[in-house]
């Protein structure tokens, strides 16, 4: 039997500040798995390549949504054509937005105990398949579950920029903000600002125009309890693409229905399920895929990458 391979992102948030859970998920393991920190990209390349010739059945990942993307992004580079293990997300950072918009709930240590049974007493695994995205620009080929930038990268590097990166801290920044628009606050006018750029699809390309956010994902949510991805699983080897044009006011009206998985009126955000986008703008181009920030001068190319099988429960 093959085995569990888990990864740890041991500077990930909650793994820092509760460091005996780390050891702890070790114990749980059996004889037949493998359990390794990573610190560095390069460690995990060199993991991601064990584990490929170890012909692991399951990959756990305990860390949060940027240590996932980056470990899947290292994941499909080594194992090329060759379909990955099933995955799951253990929670183990401070945003597990994925695991909250796909239905994965608990702490890493409950849900790797429960992973280890089901998988050693043979029993089935209730599980979903999503689309990754394949992000690229001229410094390389990423892929993640969510795409955003304009208002979302502007939020996160506000966000970051606290020193406090937490949901709470999340929370307040988004009230902070919500309430400083109808006065065109300072904190308003950082984050809620509108940028150009221009659209390429593979049978349809859009006119330059002002947006405030670009946002495309293959989950529901993006965080906070937000669910603006109400057309993510439309089609297979697809993503939910909204471009929002709606300003700082009008924007923040919709929080109620996007928080509710309501339809936005065409007018304040364009929708489109679709597999190629192709986004230019004559300045640099901040965004964000898992949380995880990233600067693109010439152009990002947003496709589907591989569809993978996620363990849920």
């Amino acid at each position: 039997m093959p085995g569990i391979g888990i990864i740890t992102n041991p500077h990930s948030r909650r793994n820092r500040r509760y460091p005996e859970q780390m050891r702890r998920l070790a114990y749980v393991l059996g004889e037949n798995d493998s359990y390794e920190l990573t610190n560095k990209v390069d460690d995990v390349k060199k993991v991601a390549q064990r584990f490929k010739d170890l012909d692991i059945d399951i990959l756990a990942l305990n860390g949060g949504d940027g240590t996932n993307h980056v470990t899947l992004s290292s994941f499909i580079e080594v194992y090329g054509e060759e379909p990955l293990p099933k995955i799951t997300f253990l929670r183990g950072g401070t945003m597990n937005t994925i695991s909250e918009g796909i239905g994965i709930k608990g702490t890493p240590s409950r849900l790797l105990a429960n992973l280890v049974e089901k998988y050693y007493t043979q029993q089935d695994f209730e599980t979903t398949e999503r689309d990754m995205l394949k992000i690229t620009d001229e410094t390389g080929t990423r892929y993640g579950f969510i795409f955003g930038n304009g208002l979302v990268s502007n939020f996160l590097e506000a966000y970051y920029g606290t020193g406090h990166p937490s949901p709470s801290t999340a929370a307040s920044l988004l009230v902070q903000t919500v309430a400083s628009i109808p006065f065109g606050g300072a904190l308003a006018k950082q984050i809620v600002k509108p940028f150009r750029a221009q659209l390429t699809f593979e049978d349809e390309k859009w006119e330059p125009q002002d947006f405030t956010t670009v946002l495309a994902s293959t989950v529901d949510q993006i965080g906070l309890g937000f669910r603006p991805f109400i057309r993510c699983e439309e089609r297979p080897h697809t993503y939910h693409l909204l471009a929002f044009t709606a300003g700082p006011k009008e924007l923040s009206a919709e929080l109620p229905r996007i928080r509710l998985g309501l339809p936005i009126p065409e007018e304040k955000a364009k929708s489109v399920v679709t597999d190629y986008t192709f986004f230019t703008s004559d300045e640099p181009i901040v965004y964000t895929i898992d949380g995880d920030m990233h600067t693109a001068q010439e152009g990002v190319k947003l496709e589907c990458g591989p569809r993978v099988e996620v363990i849920l429960r």
